[in-house]
Order: C-alpha cells, then structure tokens, then sequence
C-alpha cells in the first residue's frame, strides 16, 4: 500500500459520507428549516472519519493540519481554520479579520445575494461601497453546508483565506487533506466563566435559534443542576468527536492540541490575535487595513475593545460558591484542558513569532 493509495482511500471515504449525508439530508429537508443552525443542536451523520475508522480519534488534525512549529509557506496559500466556540471572543475575531478585509468562510456567504445554488466556489464582496468584508458564497455553520463546500472543492480552490466555524472537527475532516492542510486557530475562555456567560446570554438573544427566555426563571443554582449537563466537558468532546472517553484519550487529546492548535486566551486578546496573525501572515506588510484594524479593535480605547462584539454584561460567580462547584465537577475535563492551554499558550509564543 502506497501513501498515495492511503489517501485516494481516505478521499473515497470522505465522498461516501458526503454522499450519504447528502441522501439524508435530502430525505428530510422538508422535515426541517435549516437556513439558520443553532450553535447547539447536533446533527445525526457521522461527526468524523474517527466514527468510521475504528481507533482513530484524530485523524482530521494529524493528516490534515498543519503543525504549530512549522512557518507559514511563502510559496502557496494556506487557508486557517478558526474555531468559533460560544461566548468565547468569537465575534470579535470574526469581525476584525473582515476588517481586515481577508477573505472569509463562515455562514453568511451561502445566503447573501442568493449564493446557494452556486455550483461553483466565488469570493465576493456584497457591499463594496460600504464595506470590505470579502466573503465565500459556502455555509460552514453547520454539516450540510460543509459537505457542499466539500463538494465544490472549498480549500483547493483558494478563495477562503479563513473559515469560521463551530463544527471544527468535522470541517477539517472534510475540507482539507494532505495536500491543502490547514491552519488551526482556537480562542478559549476560562470554562465556568464561559457557562455562565452563556446561560445569560441565551436568556436575552432574541436572534439565536437556541434562544431560551425560559431561563430567566432560573437561578443559575437550577440551572447548573438541571440544565447544564448538556454542556459538560464541551470542549474535550467537541475535539474529540464523541462523548466517552478514557484518560489515555484525553492525553492523547492534549498532545494533539499541542502539536496542532495556535491558541489564544479570551483574557489576552490582543496578545492572541497578533498569534494569530503570525500564523495567518497578516501583517502591516500584507494589509493596508492592518493598522487601522487594529488600532479600532484594540488600540483606541475611545472606539471597540477586544471583548465588545455580543458582550452581554452579568453577575460574576464566585469561586467555591455551590453553582462554580457543580459547574466545576461537571466540566473537570474541560477545566483540565484550559490550564494546559494557558500554559501551551506560554510555549507556543517563541515558536509563534519567529515566523516574522
């Protein structure tokens, strides 16, 4: 077996999935609306290639990304990836790379201007006279957009200079392969902080389909025993691409996110986003819009912080107390996860700007 052959393999694989999944969703479209996806709600097609080939729990980082260590290519494009994880700094960073004027997948080009019969992958800018926001006519929001920016050769065609997406996992797995790898960007918050800023959040945002105005009758002591279960250890399963999971998994997991993963700190923003830019070759060279982005994002204090795009102001929960308790143990692999991050965050920084 050749790795050539490995890999026609593994395409042929990807194709069958996408195939049947496309089957799927074409049975029971009318079922549903899907013009809007909810950041929550999971689909019921294979989550990764790690469900169809028995004991490989990583193979979209391991084949398909491209490791931390190794400098942007001077001689090709690369196309980043950047997990979009819930009230996490998301927002800000998708609206600053559209300031920068990058060229961006996420999941508004689908839908602006009519782009979804498209058959063919475009890059456009819809409102030129009013902004510079470049955008891909895909949907990477959810797993049938996906497949069909899959099916229209999405990575390969070089349009996206950076897609946004929520469903991580199953976008590398199906966007990229051995000879269009990608750049892996994730921005994290600390995890109990970030439940907390969620359950808030989703009491008030009238524009999310998983907008829950029942919560307000909650104290966030019921909410944390009776609601939040739903969330435990987010993030180790949203990499993972399953629910169970052993200690030697979850090792396997940070060695992965070592190799793999640019990561940011939602409390070093800007810090993360310069990282970020390094890996992606955004610089003040490669930009017109570079300094004035960043001085309207973070450097003018008068105008945008770092953290003011979807900020919905709460009460802070106290260390200790019975809700950061349960939220605690609930999520004690996700907590596990974030300190390893914050100390990632500290080794990646040499490495990282001696791309420049």
């Amino acid at each position: 077996v050749t790795p050539g052959s490995l890999e026609l393999s593994r395409k042929q694989l990807k194709l069958l999935i996408s195939f049947g999944a496309v089957f799927v969703y074409g049975a029971f479209s009318s079922l549903r609306s899907h013009s809007h996806e909810s950041f929550i709600t999971e689909t019921s097609i294979p989550r990764s290639l790690s469900e169809v080939v028995p004991h490989s729990i990583y193979p979209w980082a391991k084949l398909d990304l491209i490791p931390v260590e190794k400098p942007p290519s001077s001689s090709h494009h690369e196309t980043a990836i950047f997990w979009h994880i819930p009230k996490s700094g998301g927002t800000t960073i998708k609206h600053l790379y559209k300031c920068f004027g990058v060229s961006v997948a996420d999941k508004f080009g689908a839908h602006i201007q009519h782009h979804e019969q498209d058959t063919e992958i475009i890059s456009f800018q819809p409102w030129p006279k009013k902004s510079r926001t470049t955008y891909v006519n895909v949907d990477v929001s959810n797993k049938e957009g996906i497949l069909h920016a899959s099916a229209l050769g999405l990575v390969p065609s070089d349009k996206a200079d950076i897609i946004i997406t929520t469903k991580p996992e199953f976008a590398v797995g199906m966007l990229f392969d051995k000879s269009h790898r990608g750049r892996f960007l994730i921005l994290v918050r600390e995890p109990i902080d970030r439940l907390v800023s969620l359950f808030y959040y989703l009491q008030v945002a009238t524009w999310e389909v998983s907008y829950r105005p029942d919560w307000k009758k909650l104290s966030l002591l019921d909410w944390s025993q009776k609601h939040a279960q739903s969330w435990r250890d987010f993030l180790v399963k949203k990499i993972m691409g399953k629910d169970q999971f052993t200690e030697e998994e979850f090792e396997e997991l940070k060695e992965t996110v070592r190799k793999y993963f640019v990561v940011g700190l939602m409390n070093e923003m800007e810090e993360s986003v310069n990282r970020f830019n390094a890996a992606m070759g955004i610089n003040e060279k490669t930009t017109e819009y570079y300094e004035p982005c960043m001085s309207r994002f973070f450097w003018d204090h008068h105008q945008e912080s770092g953290e003011a795009h979807n900020s919905n102001e709460h009460p802070k929960l106290l260390e200790g107390s019975p809700e950061w308790n349960i939220l605690a143990e609930q999520n004690s692999y996700d907590m596990r996860l974030y300190e390893f991050m914050i100390e990632l965050f500290e080794e990646q920084k040499d490495a990282l700007y001696s791309y420049q």
